[in-house]
């Protein structure tokens, strides 16, 4: 019998239990992995929030991915790519970071008066575009993408609407699921020119301008394949399968 490589699914997600957890959805994100591993390989992607302690979870950076550069509208801005396991397990969780954008002590609010960081239209562009060059710097393809939370809609975006000639990427699946709440905060008008993809802008991130961040919710629903928000191994898993065609794999 000829080896068959297993399919990989990439899970972009705003949270990964225990370095970050909003939502049951982070202990899921941390779950699947394992719970899966015989039926695909599975990588998990975050931003490095600064509420993350590298000590503490043995974050290490990625020497190989080193030297990449990502451009939110006219500056570009260096990308540092560290990693670490689930403790307790094999799996690896790699953290996109740069400390302008993710060295704070909040996700996307500040903590104190809880009124949204008035770069969080930056953040997101860096991270959504982030996935993207690492992935191709690893030459690793995933066959499907989970995006997972609000945030990565934009990368739902990137992917169904400026990488479809991509000869990697415009074939991939792509699940979206969100859980998060995204309370009085509104992309800038400024948005779409800042998120623009080798100058193309395409009409779905020219309408977010002056939005609230709800209707990247909306936009990333249209971009995916399949909308799943059922939080357990077997609703995922049966996400997963029907976009890679496959029959579910089975939770151990």
């Amino acid at each position: 019998m000829m080896w068959q490589e297993k399919p990989r699914v990439l899970i972009a997600t705003t949270e990964c239990a225990p370095f970050w957890e909003e939502t049951p959805a982070a202990q899921l994100v941390a779950e699947m992995p394992g719970r899966l591993h015989h039926e695909y390989e599975v990588r998990i992607f975050m931003p490095k929030y600064g509420l993350i302690d590298d000590r503490r979870w043995r974050l290490h950076e990625v020497k190989r991915l080193s030297g990449i550069s990502i451009r939110v509208g006219t500056l570009d801005y260096a990308l540092n790519v560290k990693v670490a396991s689930i403790p307790g397990t094999r799996t690896q969780v790699y953290f996109l970071d740069n400390h302008e954008f993710w060295a704070r002590k909040g996700t996307f609010y500040e903590p104190q008066s809880q009124t949204p960081y008035p770069d969080n239209d930056d953040r997101i562009i860096f991270f959504s575009k982030g996935v993207i060059h690492v992935l191709k710097k690893l030459h690793w393809y995933p066959q499907a993408i989970h995006c997972n939370g609000w945030m990565t809609g934009l990368l739902a975006i990137y992917i169904r609407h400026l990488l479809r000639t991509d000869p990697q990427l415009g074939k991939v699946q792509l699940l979206f699921t969100n859980y998060d709440a995204v309370p009085g905060a509104a992309f800038s008008p400024v948005f779409p020119d800042k998120a623009k993809w080798e100058n193309q802008i395409p009409e779905i991130v020219s309408v977010l301008a002056g939005k609230s961040y709800a209707s990247l919710i909306e936009a990333g629903q249209s971009c995916s394949n399949i909308q799943g928000n059922g939080l357990s191994v077997e609703s995922w898993s049966s996400c997963y399968a029907q976009l890679l065609n496959r029959a579910p794999a089975q939770s151990t």
